[in-house]
């Protein structure tokens, strides 16, 4: 029989505060690329001041991932337990470093980030949720510099750091913004030399530091774009709509290896598909009037040129793959509201 835990109501010891990030959660979801995950896992292990949980929701992945990571944490005397979603000890993981949870259906990147936020949310005290891409690692001085970077910000609900690719020196991501004439979120590539927090319109994935007030209030991410592509941006406009702070923290560094799961400058036309049908949604669901109007427009006089592009480059699939996930975006029944956020992201309890 399942058993329910109950979150705790006691509050943080004496001296702790919602800033003192061993309190906090990390999330990863997690499909296959065992390698990336453990350099993932090693570079919060060594971590300064490193949150107290875990959270790695593996995506039925194809490959031995989950006894490889289980493999390592044991080998680096981490302590640690593999779990499925329907486990009746599943919510019992009180002293656990990190909880591998075992899912044994592919549901794609949100519902797997909503299944350990949920858990933060609903059994933990946590205050705050960092969502982690499993290709990525963070530096060692990260979360002090995240926490001392949010401090100032009573209202925050979303945050990150700089994000740099692979090679510690090409900068990925130092903040950025949806275009609603594009239809696209940009990332800014100049990092500030003041190293000072600063409001953005966009929070990346890949590092999304999420308050447990906005897990509350706004709930999970949505899922209508599953399996990928958007949702954080979704997210962002959510969160900002709802009254909270988007903050930028330059000194917080992480590192991403950019395109290792689906791939960077070639991709395929199921990932071709995705990205266009998820821009149209994007649009659909967070504006209205002439920004609306303007997005559409843009992606109905791009798209069909990309996709003549395609052709006469001998991709006829990837040509096509524009016009049906522009036609997609534009006329799949879109709700402005996620209940699935809810009903698919079970709990681990």
């Amino acid at each position: 029989m399942s058993r329910t835990y109950a979150k705790p109501t006691d509050g943080p010891a004496p001296g702790k505060t919602d800033f003192d990030t061993t309190r906090w959660a990390v999330v990863i979801p997690s499909f296959n690329h065992a390698d990336d995950v453990v350099n993932c896992l090693a570079s919060l292990r060594v971590a300064n001041e490193r949150p107290r949980r875990v959270i790695l929701v593996d995506d039925a992945s194809t490959e031995d991932t989950v006894t490889r990571i289980a493999g390592w944490a044991a080998q680096s005397g981490e302590s640690y337990k593999v779990v499925g979603l329907d486990h009746p000890d599943a919510g019992d993981n009180s002293g656990v470093w990190l909880t591998v949870v075992a899912s044994k259906v592919n549901s794609g990147f949100a519902v797997s980030c909503n299944i350990g936020l949920r858990y933060v949310r609903d059994h933990t005290d946590a205050p705050f949720a960092l969502l982690l891409n499993n290709d990525a690692a963070v530096s060692r001085s990260y979360f002090t510099e995240l926490a001392a970077g949010i401090a100032t910000c009573p209202s925050v609900g979303l945050a990150t750091g700089t994000i740099y690719e692979w090679d510690r020196q090409t900068v990925w991501y130092a903040g950025g913004r949806f275009n609603p004439l594009r239809a696209v979120a940009e990332h800014y590539l100049d990092v500030p030399t003041d190293r000072q927090s600063r409001s953005t319109g966009f929070i990346c994935g890949c590092t999304m530091l999420i308050s447990r007030a906005v897990l509350e209030r706004v709930g999970l991410l949505p899922e209508i774009y599953s399996p990928c592509y958007c949702e954080d941006a979704d997210y962002s406009l959510k969160v900002a709509a709802a009254g909270f702070k988007l903050l930028y923290v330059p000194g917080a560094k992480a590192f991403h290896r950019v395109g290792s799961s689906l791939g960077r400058e070639i991709r395929s036309p199921r990932v071709i598909y995705w990205f266009n049908r998820n821009r149209g949604y994007a649009m659909r669901r967070n504006y209205r009037g002439w920004q609306r109007a303007g997005g559409i427009a843009y992606l109905a006089l791009t798209k069909p040129a990309r996709a003549l592009w395609e052709v006469l480059h001998g991709r006829p699939r990837s040509g096509a793959a524009f016009i049906r996930g522009t036609l997609a975006g534009f006329f799949d029944p879109v709700p402005d509201d996620d209940p699935k956020s809810e009903g698919r992201a079970r709990n681990l309890s």
